[in-house]
């Protein structure tokens, strides 16, 4: 219409236009929508009491005649924020038009000639702008407003219209939206202009800079928005919200991880890095859109059919299909002909290792393990879904060789708790062997088992990413659940023993066997929570139950079931007391071994003894390996004895009156060095308890010494007492 037009030019002059416009809507018959970046708009629409009405603009008759506002007669439009972004409008300006003219009024009534304009930021109780006289010429108001949306949220406007009037020929006045605010944002017939911007809330990557701030640990309040460029973590942050745009990405490094504590969109440009004991990790809480990437760094090679040199690993994200997971990664070994690849997850029916071929389609799962080997130093690049959900994987016990034994994994792009995963799940694994079995390299060399009586040394030890490894089930069966709690973030190395005590009342020891090519060890642990027999969660069976052709391992001191146990805890109290324990060994005749401590975490004076009753000898281990020639093949226990003891134990008031007792083996004498109390005497008894010598020593002297020449080589006890203190320590005999 030429007037409003007119009135319009006016209106731009009286009202000058502040901030930049953000959204505009056409008032034409097929209404559309023009809007900056990260804004969607919805076009006019209308109430459910309101008709079409003729023309070419958004036009709309059967408006209300009462003096009411009538809550079903209004024109709709809105504005969308996309997730991270606010809108704030400042001012909005619309052209609209109450009609007919002239004296048609009388035939057809008016259209409504009170108007309110509402928003949905109050549910549409307040009136932004209100008129009670619309007239028939056309208007076209700047409103000035302070609107604002939540974050990626939403503002409807509706305007209401009531107080028409009706004519000799009925309700038949129209209220329509015109065009004429022209043409803005590329958009012609605009009848509705909001101004203002729309701003992210939160942290902006742009230009290789962060507004206003980088994210760190203390922004999970903080939503991030990556506009371009590549954003490396190094450290740990927390945010709300991650977008990543397309083109832009974010590489996660090994010593970094980040926390999103709602929702990651990726465009599948995040990528996470992994050394041999360091692990990037990411955790989302709620959903993610797109895919990621691991690259998880391993340093083994063999061939098929080779010795060792394999490795057990996890997809730390899933989905990926694995002729393309081949295809990323051309350094996984293959056969001659290069037809098949050494990766495969565990066949319960063959009871042995799957070998994929190169086309084989099958997904990498979530919570399944894997047994694979590289060719040379490098990655593992993995691709797929960020699983953020509980993964449940159902494990077996069946089949012929290894009935109970399962493989999986873990299936996060993040670390989990060992504490809470065992707590979860060893109720459905067997009493034998429970806990989680690993290896890198060859497994005939030891595995590395994760257990309870671990967790006493390590309460906060982690499964890192992409770790696989076995699981030995209940009998029926049961089910193995990771849950999102599970989750935390490194830098923790993965399966290893530190060399921490967090308690007194704990402690450690592993034996090393070698023949200078081959290697295996078994594990003691010394806590509170174990006795001398089955300890369902502490205690741990060799793989598959009995031990390989070349082994160390122990039999339980009770419960005798005559199984190869590759790990054993004790009572705590056996440092204190002393204890000998039954050491396995499998050896080939024809080669020299070696037995020595490989780690050790004991109280002070803790002496540790090998025992080998073949050739009547104690090797202190504490001090020297035991280093023998098997002239004939090596099997089972009987032989082997280890002996722990404390070098001395004292009961009373002993102060500093106790005097020191040492043996001479080349004299095969027993020396007293120390003032004694009075009526102190002196017993040696064997390791049955039987007294062999006994002897009444002088306080007078100061060096003392009995004969042991009639005692056989052998350990002893001796007892050093008075009517002060108690003093008993064990000797060697040689």
């Amino acid at each position: 219409m030429k007037r409003t037009f007119t009135i319009l030019l006016l209106l731009f002059i009286a009202f000058p236009i502040v901030g930049q416009d953000i959204a505009v809507f056409s008032g034409t018959k097929n209404p559309t929508t023009a809007t900056v970046s990260n804004l969607t708009a919805e076009p006019l629409s209308r109430g459910p009491a309101l008709t079409v009405a003729g023309g070419n603009t958004f036009n709309s008759g059967n408006w209300a005649t009462g003096d009411k506002l009538n809550v079903n007669s209004y024109i709709e439009w809105s504005v969308t924020a996309d997730a991270g972004y606010i809108i704030n409008i400042s001012e909005l300006q619309i052209n609209f038009d109450r009609d007919p003219d002239g004296l048609s009024h009388f035939f057809t009534g008016n259209g409504p000639s009170k108007i309110r304009l509402r928003t949905s930021l109050d549910n549409f109780t307040t009136d932004i702008y209100s008129n009670d006289k619309v007239s028939n010429s056309g208007l076209s108001p700047v409103i000035e407003t302070a609107l604002q949306s939540t974050t990626g949220g939403t503002i409807t406007f509706r305007i209401y219209g009531f107080s028409s009037t009706i004519g000799m020929l009925g309700p038949l006045g129209t209220f329509d939206i015109e065009g004429g605010l022209g043409k803005i944002m590329g958009l012609d017939h605009v009848g509705i202009r909001l101004a203002g911007t729309v701003t992210y809330d939160g942290l902006l990557y742009t230009n290789n800079q962060w507004i206003p701030r980088p994210p760190s640990a203390t922004t999970a309040d903080d939503n991030v928005f990556i506009v371009d460029g590549t954003y490396t973590v190094s450290d740990k942050v927390q945010v709300k919200n991650l977008t990543v745009r397309p083109g832009a990405g974010v590489v996660i490094q090994k010593t970094g991880a980040i926390t999103v504590n709602g929702h990651l969109t990726t465009a599948d440009n995040l990528t996470l890095h992994s050394d041999d004991d360091q692990f990037s990790s990411l955790i989302v809480s709620d959903s993610v859109i797109g895919t990621a990437k691991y690259q998880q760094k391993v340093s083994i090679a063999t061939p098929i059919g080779g010795s060792g040199n394999s490795m057990l690993v996890a997809a730390p994200l899933s989905g990926e299909a694995f002729n393309v997971f081949r295809q990323s990664n051309p350094n996984i070994t293959t056969n001659k002909v290069k037809t098949l690849a050494l990766f495969g997850p565990f066949n319960k029916v063959k009871s042995a290792y799957a070998t994929y071929s190169n086309n084989e389609t099958t997904p990498l799962t979530a919570g399944t393990g894997y047994r694979t080997a590289i060719v040379k130093n490098g990655v593992l690049n993995f691709a797929g879904t960020v699983n953020t959900q509980a993964i449940h994987k159902p494990i077996l016990n069946s089949g012929t060789d290894y009935p109970e034994w399962n493989l999986i994994g873990n299936p996060y792009p993040s670390y989990l708790k060992l504490r809470d995963f065992l707590a979860a799940n060893n109720a459905d694994f067997s009493s034998e062997a429970s806990g989680l079995y690993s290896f890198h390299g060859d497994p005939t060399n030891g595995w590395t088992i994760w257990n309870l009586a671990y967790l006493t040394l390590h309460p906060d030890a982690h499964i890192a990413p992409g770790q696989g490894f076995f699981v030995a089930s209940k009998a029926g069966g049961g089910t193995v659940t990771f849950v999102p709690e599970m989750r935390t973030v490194g830098p923790l190395k993965s399966f290893g023993v530190q060399n921490e005590q967090v308690s007194k009342k704990t402690g450690f020891l592993k034996l090393h066997l070698t023949n200078g090519i081959a290697s295996y060890g078994t594990d003691f642990y010394f806590n509170e929570q174990s006795t001398p027999g089955l300890d369902p969660g502490y205690d741990a069976a060799i793989f598959g139950d009995l031990a390989p052709d070349f082994a160390i391992y122990s039999h339980l001191l009770d419960d005798h079931n005559d199984k190869d146990m590759a790990v054993q805890s004790l009572p705590y109290s056996d440092l204190l007391n002393g204890t000998v324990i039954p050491i396995g060994i499998n050896a080939a005749k024809g080669q020299q071994l070696r037995i020595a401590i490989a780690s050790a975490i004991l109280p002070e004076e803790t002496e540790v003894y090998m025992e080998d009753k073949l050739s009547q000898t104690f090797t202190l281990l504490s001090r020297h390996d035991y280093v023998f020639y098997a002239d004939a093949n090596v099997a089972g226990t009987g032989r082997f004895f280890l002996h722990i003891i404390p070098s001395t134990l004292f009961f009373g008031d002993h102060e500093d009156y106790s005097p020191q007792l040492f043996t001479s083996n080349g004299s095969r004498m027993l020396h007293i060095n120390g003032v004694v109390r009075p009526n102190t005497s002196l017993m040696v008894y064997d390791l049955q308890d039987r007294l062999l010598l006994s002897a009444q020593l002088d306080e007078q002297a100061t060096e003392q010494h009995l004969d042991l020449s009639d005692l056989s080589k052998g350990m002893y006890v001796v007892k050093l007492k008075n009517s002060f203190y108690d003093k008993i320590m064990k000797i060697l005999v040689q």
